[in-house]
């Protein structure tokens, strides 16, 4: 299989919790692999959590702390020609505009998901909990999501499956990092 590399930057996979984030990023991570892509990583948001300087906790000003040391990591990764994919919430349209500031190659996309079919997925309880009062700062149930004016994709995880998600963010990835058209050898 031919090596191909992909332009450093940054795919932005955003939306509600359990609206499909990480899942389409590694999606999208297995895919690029598959056509030999080598020079991608991911950086999941709740994961990336977990290797943090302190233990962040969930108000606006917490998560905007956690999407700036996202950002700082994935700037390094850049540096040393990574396509880099994130996933995480990041609700505001600040945080994001902050992320395409300070990245040169930022592609976002938003997994668009009505809170009810996010609660209904949601295996950890989280949105019940939030729903019975017991989160203060819960995404989409006591503090809103704030959509995007032109994200570069959307995408409707309600209505889409997971295979038609990956297949068009596999699609307008390739569109939007690739050096030059994939040249796929054939053996006939």
């Amino acid at each position: 299989m031919l090596k191909t590399f992909l332009i450093p930057g940054v795919v932005w996979i955003t939306g509600l919790s359990a609206s499909g984030k990480s899942t389409a990023g590694k999606h999208l991570y297995d895919n690029l692999q598959d056509i030999g892509v080598s020079n991608i990583e991911i950086l999941d948001g709740e994961e990336l959590r977990t290797r943090l300087d302190r233990k962040y906790g969930y108000t606006v000003e917490e998560r905007m702390a956690v999407a700036e040391n996202i950002v700082r990591v994935a700037v390094d990764k850049i540096k040393s020609g990574k396509l880099i994919i994130v996933s995480t919430i990041t609700h505001k349209v600040a945080m994001r505009k902050m992320a395409r500031e300070r990245i040169d190659r930022f592609m976002e996309v938003y997994l668009q998901c009505p809170v009810e079919v996010c609660a209904a997925r949601d295996y950890k309880g989280n949105y019940e909990q939030a729903l019975a009062g017991n989160c203060d700062n819960f995404i989409g149930v006591t503090e809103p999501y704030e959509v995007s004016a032109r994200p570069e994709l959307v995408l409707d995880t309600s209505k889409l499956g997971i295979e038609d998600c990956s297949v068009i963010l596999f699609k307008k990835t390739l569109e939007t990092f690739q050096k030059a058209p994939l040249t796929v050898q054939c053996n006939d």
